[in-house]
C-alpha cells in the first residue's frame, strides 16, 4: 500500500477537509486496470489520510530521466494504458487535473496512473482552483479555469510528446510555458507517425475537438500486448523496486507517540542517496578572483604613480580618474567573494535526497527542505547554470544570492529557491534528476 497524509496545516482548514472528503469519494468509485485504486481513507481523522494499492515501480519521469525518451512502441502502448486509465476516471465524473510524468508509475504489465489529491468530481467547480503543472495544463484550464475531461486529453497529448523526447511548447520559466500553451501552436516536427497526429489532436486549443479517451484508446491498442513493452534499461529499472510479496527493511525506532507536532527528522542512511562535493569550480572561481585583484592592485598602484609623478595634473587627471574607477571595479567583487569561496574550500558543501527531503550542508551551514514543504522541484537553468531549484510552500525565504548566502538563495527575478548549482556536486546531471525523480515523487517537476 502507498500512503499519503495530510499536511497539518491543510488539516487544520475546514474548508479544505470538506473538498478532500468529496475528493475521495470520488476517487474511491474509480476502477480500471491502469490506476491506482483507492483502498481506504479517513478524511476526517486528525491528520486525514489516503490508502492507495503500490504500485513497484519508478515514475514515469525518473525513467525518462535516467534512460532518455521511450521507443515508438513503448510510447503507443503507454498511451493506450493511459488512455483506458483516464476512461475510467471520467466515467464517475472525476477529472485527474494533473496528469504529468510524476503522476505516472511504470510497471512491468503497464503504466498506472496515481495521485488523485488534487482530482474532483467535475460539478465541485472551482474547489481545488490553481492546480497543475505548467506545460501539462489547457489552454481553457490557464485561462479561465475551466475544468472538463478534455482537460486531461490535453495533459495526455503532452505527456506522449515528452515521452519521445519532444516538449510542444519549449521549456523555460512556468509563465512563459502558460502563454505559449494559450497563444501558440505545438512544434511536433520530431514526432513519427502515427503518434504525431494523435498527439497534435489532443493537443486542439478547442477542447471539443480533441478526441476521447476511448477513441485514443482505440487508437493506441493497435501497437499489440504489453508484454515487453518497456525498453531494456527500463525494464532493469523495476528490479529495484520490491514487489508487494517482499517486505522492506525498516529501521529500528523507539516506539513514542506520534504527532504532527512531535515528529522530528531523523536521518536514515540507507534510505537516501548522498551527493558529494567537487573542488574544481570553487578552485577556478579562486583563482580568477585573485587574478582579478591582482590586476585591480596593479592598476590602483599605477593610479597612485600617476597623481603623485605627474607634472601637468589638468592633461592627466581624467586619466587618473579613469585608473582609479577601473581599480575599484576590479578589486571590489574579489573583496567580496574571496573570503567565501575559501571558505567553501574548508567546508565543502555535501547534498543528501532521501525518504524525508533534502538535507544540504555548505560553508559549515545546514539546511532541511522536507518534500510536504515544497510544491514542486526541478533541474532547470539559474544564474549559476543548471541548478536543484524548489519552489516554496510551507517553509521561510532564504536571502538572495550574495556573500552571505554563496549556495541556496532565493532567485528574485522567478521567486525560485536555487538550492545549489549541478557542478557544485561530484556527480552527473542524470544521476541527480534520477535521485530526485525517486524521492520526490509527484513534486518532482522534471527540467524546466
Amino acid at each position: 500500500m502507498a500512503v499519503k497524509l495530510v499536511h497539518s496545516g491543510f488539516a487544520a482548514d475546514a474548508d479544505f477537509r470538506r473538498r478532500f472528503k468529496r475528493e475521495v469519494e470520488a476517487a474511491r468509485q474509480v476502477g480500471g486496470f491502469h490506476t491506482a485504486p483507492v483502498v481506504d481513507a479517513d478524511p476526517d481523522a486528525d491528520i486525514p489520510w489516503l490508502v492507495t494499492a503500490y504500485v513497484p515501480g519508478p515514475s514515469l519521469a525518473a525513467a525518462i530521466a535516467e534512460h532518455g525518451p521511450f521507443p515508438l512502441k513503448s510510447a503507443l502502448v503507454l498511451g493506450a494504458g493511459l488512455a483506458e486509465a483516464l476512461e475510467a476516471i471520467h466515467r464517475v465524473g472525476v477529472v485527474h487535473r494533473d496528469l504529468k510524468p510524476s503522476n505516472v508509475l511504470i510497471a512491468a504489465d503497464g503504466p498506472r496512473v496515481i495521485d488523485f489529491g488534487i482530482a474532483r468530481a467535475v460539478d465541485a467547480s472551482g474547489a481545488t482552483r490553481g492546480a497543475g503543472t505548467p506545460g501539462f495544463m489547457a489552454p481553457e484550464l490557464i485561462a479561465d479555469g475551466a475544468v472538463t475531461p478534455a482537460c486531461d486529453v490535453f495533459a495526455l497529448g503532452a505527456l506522449l510528446a515528452y515521452v519521445m523526447g519532444v516538449r510542444p511548447f519549449g521549456e523555460g520559466p512556468s509563465e512563459a510555458l502558460a502563454y505559449r500553451v494559450v497563444h501558440k501552436d505545438p512544434v511536433l516536427d520530431d514526432l513519427p507517425e502515427p503518434l504525431h497526429g494523435i498527439v497534435t489532436s489532443c493537443l486542439a486549443k478547442d477542447p471539443t475537438a480533441r478526441p476521447k479517451p476511448a477513441e485514443l484508446l482505440e487508437v493506441l491498442s493497435s501497437a499489440g500486448g504489453n508484454d515487453a513493452w518497456l525498453p531494456a534499461p527500463v525494464q532493469d529499472m523495476l528490479t529495484r523496486y520490491p514487489s508487494t510479496a517482499q517486505s522492506r527493511p525498516e529501521p529500528e525506532v523507539t516506539p513514542a507517540p506520534m504527532t504532527a507536532a512531535t515528529v522530528q527528522y531523523q536521518p536514515v542512511q540507507s534510505s537516501s542517496v548522498r551527493f558529494g562535493p567537487t573542488f574544481t569550480p570553487v578552485i577556478l572561481a579562486l583563482v580568477g578572483h585573485s587574478l582579478r585583484l591582482l590586476l585591480g592592485l596593479g592598476i590602483g598602484a599605477l593610479a597612485v604613480a600617476t597623481a603623485t609623478t605627474g607634472n601637468n595634473w589638468n592633461a592627466s587627471g581624467l586619466i587618473i580618474v579613469l585608473l582609479f574607477v577601473l581599480a575599484f571595479w576590479l578589486i571590489r567583487l574579489p573583496a567580496i567573494w574571496m573570503l567565501p569561496l575559501i571558505t567553501m574550500l574548508r567546508k565543502p558543501c555535501e547534498l543528501h535526497v532521501g525518504t524525508y527531503g533534502l538535507d544540504f550542508r555548505y560553508s559549515g551551514r545546514r539546511v532541511f527542505y522536507r518534500w510536504h514543504e515544497m510544491s514542486r522541484i526541478v533541474v532547470r537553468r539559474a544564474d549559476a547554470g543548471w541548478s536543484i531549484c524548489v519552489w516554496p510552500l510551507n517553509f521561510a525565504l532564504p536571502e538572495p544570492r550574495g556573500p552571505r548566502a554563496p549556495l541556496c538563495y532565493l532567485e528574485r527575478k522567478t521567486g525560485w529557491i536555487v538550492v545549489v548549482p549541478v557542478h557544485r556536486l561530484k556527480a552527473s546531471r542524470s544521476e541527480i534528476e534520477s535521485a530526485l525523480a525517486r524521492y520526490a515523487g509527484p513534486r518532482w517537476g522534471g527540467n524546466a
